[in-house]
């Protein structure tokens, strides 16, 4: 008999994605994974008390004046 893979004991947190937009060290994903294999808010981006910008107010691309 198969059996299928075991369920994850939780979900991953849901992030903010608007505060992880530019995030170095979550790389914009809004959650890192720890040494023992779960998934966190970044400590970075998420855990800071700013209040999240809109995602259309981030700044564009640069691009190169001729």
């Amino acid at each position: 008999m198969a059996h299928g893979a075991d369920h994850a004991p939780s979900t991953a947190p849901r992030a903010d994605l608007a505060r992880a937009a530019g995030c170095e060290v979550c790389l914009g994903w809004g959650t890192v994974v720890t040494d023992d294999g779960r998934h966190e808010l970044c400590p970075a981006c998420q855990m800071g008390g700013r209040p999240a910008d809109s995602a259309t107010d981030q700044p564009g691309p640069r691009t190169r004046e001729q």
